[in-house]
């Protein structure tokens, strides 16, 4: 196995409750052939919270990665990016329209559309069409993916907690089509209510959608709510516990199906989040996710006898069946951890697809040793088609990654042979950095 990596920025923390790879569920990197970029995100001075920052275009060249454009506008959260066919590469952005005083408010929904082969030019200034008059503000929770093949590009933008509006665009940005999506119905709460979904997975594949999400909603039971305010001190709370997904077979058509939940961790006040997904020629759609089987600070007081379990896993859902699920990996608290991990922090992965069609997934683990550095441990993984291990090696980086974004098939990268990498790693001052690796 052969594998690089590299520092590319670091950046200024704000406080807004954003960071550069804050929207987990889409990608801030993209690969076009050998030209790889990378959307950074960074504070700017002097601008109060929230809408504190901007996005960097950058790219990687011979003499390492040099900046293309940057913002001229005020946002709160980073900007994924896609490419297509052609060469053009398209940034999401959400420009904040108040005054620099405002601590949040209006802001409106772009799209910049760079030209190959010179990325520093002007880039031409899409205005996405949605299906009805609406405002939009500082928590878009956007989703953005192209369909390389059919230069076709998706973008979502979350609005309140109910919903979510979606516009389809060519590879000029002309709307093509465009609607919105209700979260799933969630009957089985004390006061029954719509299940914001955030840090969605989607794709687009020759105008079939796919959404893969996880919920994101205030903690509805009020005697944890009240335990964990307790503790933190915080008056808002929320959950993460339970990922569904929906499609649509012609988004252009037909409305998305119902909602299909996954999995969840309700019972114990666990924890559940999309990690990525990919459509197969097949028509087969395969879907990572993370769990904790409980919250460790609730565990004490509420479930003393539930075992502390951090896994990574994998299903296949044809339409909307579960055909089977799988586990990666899985690790218990008490038992020993890798790489001398004390206390475990997270575990990720995301499907990489080769030329040739084999299936990887990029997977890690992170947290803190005894003296409370943090550590990490990296794996690439090859299975099946069906989610079976065929192999499990180490990647032995010098700064092993700790959360990442990854350049993929969903938001317009060819199926390739080098898996490129943009994340945090071990080594800390809000450093981000690029990583590669030959499959």
């Amino acid at each position: 196995m052969r594998f690089f990596q590299e520092k590319i920025y670091q950046f200024t923390n704000c406080g807004n409750g954003a960071d550069p790879l804050w929207c987990m569920g889409s990608s801030c990197i993209a690969a076009d052939n050998d030209r790889i970029f990378v959307s950074g995100w960074d504070t700017i001075p002097g601008i109060p919270l929230l809408n504190c920052a901007r996005w960097t275009l950058f790219q990687k060249k011979a003499r390492g990665w040099e900046i293309v454009r940057q913002d001229t506008e005020k946002t709160r959260e980073p900007s994924p990016i896609c490419v297509l066919e052609d060469g053009k590469l398209f940034l999401s952005a959400n420009a904040f329209m108040l005054e620099p005083e405002a601590i949040r408010g209006v802001c409106l929904p772009m799209v910049y559309q760079f030209e190959s082969p010179d990325y520093s030019k002007q880039a031409k200034k899409i205005i996405p069409h949605f299906s009805e008059p609406v405002v939009f503000n500082e928590h878009s929770y956007r989703n953005f993916s192209a369909d390389r093949e059919n230069s076709e590009l998706l973008l979502f933008h979350n609005r309140d907690y109910d919903r979510a509006y979606w516009s389809l665009m060519d590879k000029d940005g002309r709307c093509i089509s465009c609607d919105k999506l209700y979260w799933p119905w969630g009957y089985d709460y004390p006061v029954p209510h719509r299940i914001r979904l955030c840090y969605s997975n989607i794709q687009l594949k020759n105008r079939a959608a796919y959404v893969f999400g996880t919920s994101d909603i205030p903690e509805p039971n009020s005697e944890w709510r009240k335990y964990k305010r307790e503790i933190t001190g915080r008056m808002w709370d929320f959950d993460f516990r339970r990922v569904f997904f929906s499609f649509t077979p012609d988004i252009t058509k037909e409305p998305f199906t119902y909602w299909v939940e996954i999995s969840g961790r309700e019972k114990t006040a666990g924890n559940a989040w999309n990690c990525d997904l990919f459509v197969d020629d097949n028509g087969i759609t395969h879907v990572l996710w993370t769990e904790k089987s409980c919250d460790e600070r609730l565990k004490q007081k509420f479930f003393p006898d539930e075992p502390l379990i951090y896994s990574l896993k994998y299903a296949r859902l044809k339409k909307q069946k579960i055909l089977d699920q799988k586990e990666i990996f899985s690790f218990q608290e008490g038992t020993e951890f890798p790489s001398g991990i004390e206390k475990m922090n997270l575990c990720r992965g995301k499907f990489h697809i080769t030329k040739n069609g084999k299936i990887f997934i990029f997977g890690l683990i992170s947290g803190i040793d005894d003296n409370k550095k943090t550590i990490a441990e990296n794996w690439l993984i090859e299975i099946d088609s069906t989610g079976n291990i065929k192999s499990k090696e180490i990647v032995n980086f010098q700064e092993p990654f700790t959360f990442i974004h990854n350049a993929g098939m969903r938001n317009g990268t060819k199926p390739s042979d080098t898996l490129h990498i943009y994340g945090y790693t071990t080594k800390a001052n809000n450093e981000m950095w690029y990583g590669c690796i030959e499959c």
